[in-house]
């Protein structure tokens, strides 16, 4: 992703609310890839939580690379843990960690996370725990 002119500040690098998108474009990219998709349509997750940690100082016209993998999984959620790093250096510029619960739009409430979404996430993700 690309660091724009817009997406800066009055302090003269990218405020700390553009983080928020960069990281969420990464996460509906890799949410499209475990989950074998092509599209948004049929969102099944929603975010209940984030914590950003700030590393380093952003400019435009800069490039940052978004890692994200999964840390834990349960029967209805699972956690995010997403790193950004600028891409000449490869300079760590902020971590996320994100809870997000498998919903039912329709109902409006949390269900279980199927076997077969569980397993997909475990694919992309061996090394997180479950619980």
């Amino acid at each position: 992703m690309d660091a724009r002119f817009s997406d800066m500040d009055g302090m003269g690098h990218v405020n700390n609310a553009v983080f928020l998108t960069y990281f969420e474009e990464a996460r509906m990219a890799y949410w499209m890839h475990v989950m074998g998709r092509k599209d948004l349509s049929g969102m099944d997750m929603i975010l209940a939580r984030v914590e950003v940690d700030f590393r380093s100082p952003l400019m435009a016209p800069q490039t940052v690379e978004v890692g994200v993998g999964c840390a834990s999984i349960g029967r209805t959620s699972f956690v995010l843990e997403q790193d950004m790093h600028e891409v000449s250096t490869g300079r760590l510029v902020a971590e996320a960690r994100k809870v997000l619960v498998h919903y039912d739009y329709a109902s409006l409430r949390a269900v279980p996370i199927t076997p077969e979404m569980r397993a997909m996430i475990l694919a992309a993700s061996p090394e997180a725990k479950q619980g």
